[in-house]
């Protein structure tokens, strides 16, 4: 006769507590292995972004994209602005290269707010974005950019916001007192995934980012100082600059 014994409450107890020590121990390794996935896969959405301003530079007589708003003028247009349209978002205006929609999203921004025109109401489609141009880099030709493969030209945007460039200095810093930055800076392990002026893309940690208080010589804000951006008429305030970097 063959006696079966059964588990005692002890050896219950002690096989839940390898279990509890087990996933203690590998639930932050599959956190950090998800995150790591999730930067590789952005990485290869901004390569894809630099390519496409790759092409679009090298058919548009090496014209950088250019910036469209309803208030304030561009480089391309310095007296009277473009106005904001679908087509003259910039990453509209590399679509054509680009012919994905779905790269406009990292998949490490949950959030990942779209733009007004594209927000999926009143008709309008809905296109989820998570990256944000540099509007140091905006309507220059390339050629007059000495630094191609140091100075980011897209980036990753804090999820709360729909904006579609950032002005360096002014949004490296808290837009105020108890709201974020534009930039998303620390959203991958303590830095973010950038889009460099010559199309080739690199992880970069906030500190490395915000190591001098204008952001140089990553920011862009040389080509401010070399190239300024059209002051908008009878607006004084709206500066891209800040009391930590004045221009």
């Amino acid at each position: 006769m063959i006696v079966r014994r059964a588990f005692t409450l002890i050896e219950l107890l002690v096989v839940i507590a390898i279990i509890a020590i087990l996933a203690a121990v590998l639930f932050p390794v599959f956190a950090q292995a998800k995150a790591a996935a999730k930067k590789t896969a952005c990485l290869t959405n901004q390569r894809q972004l630099g390519i496409g301003l790759q092409m679009y530079i090298s058919e548009n007589d090496d014209q950088v994209f250019f910036f469209a708003h309803d208030v304030d003028p561009s480089r391309a247009r310095p007296l009277t602005p473009y106005g904001a349209t679908r087509e003259n978002r910039w990453w509209n205006q590399i679509q054509p290269y680009v012919k994905n929609r779905d790269i406009l999203r990292s998949p490490s921004d949950s959030e990942a707010k779209p733009h007004p025109l594209e927000n999926g109401l009143n008709g309008n489609p809905l296109v989820p974005r998570s990256y944000v141009a540099n509007r140091a880099a905006e309507g220059l030709n390339y050629s007059a950019v000495d630094e191609v493969s140091t100075i980011v030209i897209v980036t990753i945007k804090n999820g709360m916001y729909d904006d579609s460039w950032y002005e360096p200095p002014k949004n490296l810093y808290p837009k105020t007192a108890t709201t974020p930055p534009v930039l998303n800076m620390d959203i991958q392990n303590g830095g973010v995934n950038n889009t460099f002026f010559d199309g080739h893309a690199k992880w970069f940690a906030k500190g490395k980012l915000m190591s001098d208080p204008c952001g140089l010589p990553y920011s862009g804000v040389q080509l401010m100082r070399q190239y300024p951006i059209p002051q908008t008429p009878g607006r004084p305030d709206r500066t891209p600059w800040h009391a930590n970097c004045p221009n």
